[in-house]
């Protein structure tokens, strides 16, 4: 029920998200002229709108230390004075003032002398009312530009109302930030839920993805809060490139764990190589928008197979995560926004991982709630095992004829009885107790037998490790069924004997049984004992064990194996 309102939580900060970028602003009636132009050298009469730039050159070679200017054109299809008071967006690689048809509008930084790396990246100007009327404008910057002198001066600009163009960013972030918030409480949630069960690799998964994508969105919109130089921008890109080529690589692991894929050794290694040259080859070149399209595109591709091969498997919830990574696809297309269409693609994912996780999760809360049934039903049989009428009668037969016959072994044979039930009394209701309190309780169990059938029983044990444990009654219950289904040897001795060893990813009880079957004929048929074994097992260990039981020459042997990785 938690992970269900957790996931309508989740679904309605997405439907708010989606209304964001969907309803994001329109840009501004204009037509921008057909290049952006350079030219080295200073003078002031180049901001003029009717300034003939027809000699510049849309690229130039600049060092560090030079002064340019750059111009570009536009059109004007409305009349924008006394409507809205308009404004303009540049993002800038350099230090520059800025005009507008001559008119200076602001400076950004120290041209000629960034040593300080003064000025940010992303500026906003207001533009006159008066320069807002329908027709051409030029836009002039006057720059120098000491960092990354092969990359375009003019990176971006967007014309706009001044208050929207400044409250925009707000706006958005506004979102992001609750959306940023939210994954990066699901990333400690489930990371603290990692560290009660280290057993579920899943979980720490989508932890870790959860807080990378927290990280990728933050360092995606941070330019929208934290002021910063443009000789940082590709400090960011990179931060952007790493974060996702890490997630990249952990959807499809995930997918991989929850969808038990097949050869998944073998296929992580091939795929995260692939990744790796992806983000290599894009690399040097810096092509960070196509290399994010390649690594995002290598994402989606690899968990639609993983995931359709969950499908075919018939896997719970499969179809489900099937539909949400088509859904991206639409999404992509949809929107024109590549930085929108991204963030909501990973969204989408993230809550595909979320559903299945919750399904996984809803239905390890239920096995628990078995074990717990289980467990008190394993007690149960365990006293049943010693108060059960026919043991009781013939217990109580035997210990009238030894009380008539011998009083002092009728007494010896009474404290052997209480023993037993005070031995059962400490342990019926723990899942493991210490190997040396099963060998006394076997032990106490042949003490009473010994009266009751009049037959030697002899026990040995052999390389036994006071430290181990083992579920209770568990040797105990082998050693009954010996009793029941063998005869004595000729010299009136049935023997017992376990032995302890261990393999480097196992330990291993060997119990033998030295007499005679009573059936050697019989089939061999899965008794309410070796049921009882196999509970106790899974109960304790999971699927990390295997039960053996045979007929050997002189006896029989059982052989538990118990798998520690």
């Amino acid at each position: 029920m938690q992970i269900r309102k957790y996931t309508d939580r989740s679904l309605i900060l997405l439907a708010l998200v989606i209304g964001l970028l969907l309803g994001s602003c329109s840009e501004g009636q204009y037509e921008v002229g057909p290049t952006i132009k350079y030219k080295l050298g200073d003078n002031p009469e180049w901001s003029k709108v009717d300034f003939d730039d027809s000699d510049w050159s849309p690229y130039i070679d600049k060092s560090e230390n030079d002064i340019f200017w750059v111009r570009t054109d536009m059109n004007f299809k409305n009349d924008w004075a006394h409507s809205k008071k308009l404004g303009i967006f540049l993002a800038v690689f350099g230090a520059y003032e800025a005009y507008w048809d001559g008119v200076l509008l602001g400076t950004n930084g120290e041209i000629g002398n960034e040593k300080n790396k003064s000025g940010e990246y992303h500026r906003f100007f207001l533009i006159p009312d008066s320069l807002s009327r329908k027709g051409p404008h030029t836009l002039s910057l006057r720059a120098s530009q000491k960092h990354y002198l092969n990359q375009q001066t003019l990176q971006d600009f967007s014309i706009y109302n001044y208050f929207d163009l400044v409250r925009r960013p707000l706006r958005i972030t506004l979102y992001i930030n609750i959306l940023a918030g939210a994954f990066l409480i699901t990333a400690i949630y489930f990371l603290i839920l990692y560290f009660n069960d280290r057993k579920s690799f899943p979980v720490l998964l989508f932890s870790i993805s959860s807080f990378l994508f927290f990280l990728l969105i933050t360092a995606e919109y941070i330019k929208f809060y934290v002021p910063f130089h443009y000789s940082n921008f590709y400090f960011r890109l990179e931060a952007i490139s790493i974060l996702t080529l890490l997630i990249s690589f952990l959807i499809p692991l995930y997918f991989s764990v929850q969808f038990s894929l097949i050869w998944r050794k073998y296929l992580v290694p091939i795929y995260l190589t692939i990744l790796l040259a992806i983000f290599y080859f894009n690399h040097d070149y810096g092509n960070y928008d196509e290399m994010t399209i390649y690594l995002t595109t290598s994402m989606w591709v690899s968990s639609v197979i993983i995931v359709g091969y969950g499908v075919i498997k018939r896997i719970k919830g499969a179809v489900v995560v099937f539909i949400g990574l088509l859904i991206n696809v639409f999404t992509h297309y949809l929107m024109v926004n590549y930085d929108y269409s991204l963030v909501l693609s990973f969204i989408i994912l993230l809550l595909c991982m979320f559903y299945i996780l919750g399904i996984r999760i809803r239905e390890q809360r239920k096995a628990y709630e078995y074990s717990l049934v289980q467990t008190t039903r394993l007690r149960h049989e365990l006293l049943k095992k010693k108060i059960q009428p026919h043991f009781l009668m013939n217990t109580l037969t035997s210990l009238i004829d030894w009380v008539e016959e011998s009083p002092k072994k009728g007494v010896q044979f009474i404290e052997a009885l209480a023993g037993e039930f005070d031995l059962l009394n400490q342990i019926e209701d723990k899942q493991l107790i210490p190997i040396e309190q099963e060998i006394q309780l076997c032990k106490s169990h042949l003490n009473i037998m010994k009266y009751r059938k009049e037959i030697e029983y002899v026990w040995e044990n052999e390389n036994i490790e006071p430290t181990e444990t083992i579920p209770p009654a568990l040797i105990h219950t082998l050693l009954e069924n010996g009793i029941t289904h063998c005869l004595p040897q000729e010299n009136g001795i049935i023997k017992f004997k376990l032995i302890y060893s261990t393999k480097p990813n196992s330990k291993i009880y060997r119990f033998l049984t030295s007499a005679k079957i009573r059936n050697s004929s019989m089939d061999i048929r899965e008794g309410t004992g070796t049921k009882y074994v196999k509970a106790r097992l899974s109960e304790s260990y999971g699927s990390k064990w295997d039960f053996s039981s045979e007929a050997i020459d002189g006896g029989w042997e059982d052989l538990i194996t118990i798998y520690t990785k």
